[in-house]
């Protein structure tokens, strides 16, 4: 800053994000599992045209969720900058 002032931040805010953010994250990861666990009882039961438009549904979540985790994996560990790919 060019006027020399002083810059502060609230450690406790960030604090309570991160824990707020931990919690949420497992939350979710909970709700996939059992997504997961009755998606897998649906279709094992459900046959027909309806279960393979629901299943095409479904995958696309899926594959949704799983673009998600890799873009917050990234995000936790995003490459260096070296320019050598990581």
């Amino acid at each position: 800053m060019a006027d020399g002032g002083f810059v502060s931040a609230d450690i406790g805010k960030i604090s309570k994000f991160m824990s707020e953010s931990a919690e949420a994250i497992h939350e979710f990861d909970a709700i996939k599992e059992k997504f997961n666990s009755i998606n897998s009882t649906l279709l094992s039961k459900w046959k027909g045209e309806g279960a393979e438009a629901y299943k095409r549904e479904t995958d696309h979540i899926l594959e949704n969720t799983r673009l998600d985790n890799e873009l917050a994996e990234y995000n936790r560990n995003p490459p260096s900058g070296d320019g050598n790919g990581g």
